[in-house]
């Protein structure tokens, strides 16, 4: 005991009671992925660096998916090829769209790991791209303060 407690007893904090707290974001997209095929849109994934979103495909089918992950552009996805184009600040790329393999490495895993909950719980199969996880689907340079880049993967 140190001489400063003046008789207090010295009790032992456990580590649960010292550790800081948990976030309120979830760490896994596995609670947030519908047991059911969706009708309408809905966001399954949000924090900081991403927005994973899941939609019914258009047009409808019945049991067609889209499942889309909207980053902000950076220097990460200077390079990158969208399958489809909204604005491009004239600059040039070449003309086949990057997978999501060329995503930095927690965001890529991030992906696969909603990709793979979702053809497990939905029962549904990657119907594009026809090998991987996603690709880079549309640059959107002019939208907000940096650009937004989307991948995607539709499911059958």
């Amino acid at each position: 005991m140190s001489a400063h407690t003046d008789g207090q007893s010295v009790t032992e904090t456990s580590a649960a009671r010292t550790s800081p707290p948990v976030p309120s974001v979830s760490t896994t997209v596995d609670n947030d992925i519908p047991t059911s095929l969706p009708r309408t849109e809905m966001t399954i994934y949000r924090d900081t660096e991403m927005v994973i979103r899941i939609r019914p495909s258009e047009p409808v089918r019945d049991d067609d998916l889209c499942l889309t992950m909207y980053m902000h552009a950076g220097s990460e996805t200077a390079t990158l090829t969208p399958a489809k184009t909204s604005y491009w600040d004239d600059t040039e790329f070449d003309d086949s769209p990057n997978t999501v393999k060329a995503l930095p490495e927690s965001l890529y895993d991030r992906y696969v790991e909603t990709v793979e909950t979702v053809t497990d719980r939905l029962d549904v199969e990657i119907a594009e791209p026809v090998s991987g996880y996603g690709r880079c689907h549309r640059r959107h340079d002019t939208l907000g303060k940096h650009g937004v880049v989307s991948f995607r993967t539709r499911f059958a």
